[in-house]
């Protein structure tokens, strides 16, 4: 099943996570690997290096960079609360000898002994360099060495700071063909300024379709070639120079990681729910629903409705929710929310125009399970009409506040949790 980045808790498990709290290069045992895996050792040298591409960096292996390290070179790693920054600097002349005449330093690190994994949703929290001719990325190879496939969840070149390059390669499908055995998929997203902060990079991986998200918004969506069918490992990297990215005009730059994490889809897991809202002008009533024909059905044959679009996502059932429950006073057309049974009860018991409808959708019983994306739906009584209101979060909620000072509305506090609604596609 795909993975929602905005709903991790709820659609896909955690298998791998880096949080940078220190570094260890590979040991043999544990760690990161600082130098390249198989696929590195033809168009790439063991390093790394890159200079068939007319790249400038020689990648400094984390063994060799650290204190006391036999190779004497410049440390490209450094850890600081919580994250990796990986510099990129000029190479001294004396040095340049030891590094196959490259002229600058910098770093990479990738997973090809620690882990790797077929499918999945793969994410980076970065902030990247804005100097010309820095070209960070976060990419994915085969772990049996074969290339293509190739799996580019972000690259970004320091002169051009607002375009994200998402790539998939293969080497028997793509919309464009480079050669008899090489095929690719891409596109260059128009993006906020990706150096003006961490912002996050990931790609939902999947049998049929790869997805690729900027800060949990979709950018990009391609067709799962054939080939890419194959446990990958990770890499992160600060290249410099290369015909794409031209020349640095910097002395040094960072490329900064938060953390790199993997994800598998949750075996049981099932996705939120879009709830839907609509509302009646004249009587003011509130309609939300999760059913697909309901919403068709109001919005085919109740004309006094407006769809207000998605309110909320409601979780799916587990054991951390609890049903929310759906009342309409068939004397006003309101529809009435709760999650609390002892009220549920009540109304049955003693307000004989409320017809139960049932469970309308899930809500968190504790608020903390609801996670980052927690969205707290408030309710309101007008105390003269004893109409009900709901609000869903904290600036709605203060809108309506604000707009009802001095009224007749009386605020009884907060409903239910659920989920925000999923941010919508990015312009391309």
């Amino acid at each position: 099943m795909a993975i929602d980045p905005n709903h991790l808790s709820q659609t896909a498990t955690l298998t791998f996570a880096e949080e940078f709290d220190a570094f260890t290069p590979w040991n043999g045992t544990t760690g990161l690997d600082t130098v390249g895996a198989p696929q590195w050792s033809t168009k790439v040298r063991a390093t790394g290096t890159m200079p068939y591409n007319d790249e400038l960096q020689y990648y400094v292996a984390g063994a060799d960079g650290a204190a006391g390290g036999t190779a004497g070179l410049p440390d490209p790693f450094q850890v600081s609360d919580g994250a990796l920054t990986i510099s990129a600097a000029p190479a001294a002349p004396d040095i340049q000898g030891s590094i196959e005449g490259q002229t600058y330093t910098s770093g990479m690190i990738n997973t090809y002994h620690s882990f790797s994994q077929t499918y999945g949703y793969f994410e980076i929290r970065a902030q990247l360099p804005a100097a010309h001719g820095m070209w960070p990325a976060f990419w994915m190879l085969p772990a049996d060495g074969s290339w293509p496939p190739e799996l580019d969840v972000m690259e970004m070149v320091g002169g051009d700071p607002n375009t994200l390059r998402n790539t998939v390669h293969s080497q028997v499908s793509g919309s464009q063909r480079v050669d008899a055995t090489h095929y690719l998929d891409e596109a260059n997203v128009a993006v906020p300024d990706m150096t003006s902060g961490f912002h996050t990079y990931g790609v939902d991986w999947e049998p049929d379709t790869i997805t690729w998200y900027y800060d949990g918004h979709p950018t990009f969506q391609a067709a799962t070639p054939a080939d890419l069918d194959k446990p990958m490992y990770l890499i992160a990297n600060l290249a410099v120079g290369g015909a794409w990215a031209g020349d640095p005009d910097a002395a040094s730059a960072q490329m900064t990681i938060d953390y790199i994490r993997a994800y598998a889809s949750a075996p049981t897991a099932a996705s939120p729910s879009d709830t839907f809202h609509f509302r009646d002008a004249s009587t003011g009533d509130d309609l939300y629903t999760t059913s697909a024909s309901e919403r068709a059905y109001v919005a085919q044959n109740l004309p006094s409705y407006t769809a207000e679009g998605v309110a909320w996502m409601a979780p799916a059932a587990s054991a951390d929710t609890v049903d929310v429950f759906r009342f309409v006073d068939t004397r006003t057309g309101e529809h009435f929310y709760t999650a609390s049974p002892t009220e549920r009860d009540h109304i049955d018991a003693m307000m004989p125009s409320f017809h139960d409808e049932g469970v309308a959708f899930q809500a968190y019983a504790d608020p903390a399970l609801a996670g980052a994306d927690a969205l707290t739906v408030q309710r309101f009584l007008d105390t003269a009409t004893g109409e009900h209101h709901y609000t869903a979060g904290t600036a709605e909620t203060a809108a309506f506040e604000k707009a009802q000072a001095g009224g007749s509305w009386v605020h009884e506090g907060a409903a239910f949790t659920v989920h925000a609604p999923s941010p919508g596609m990015l312009d391309l």
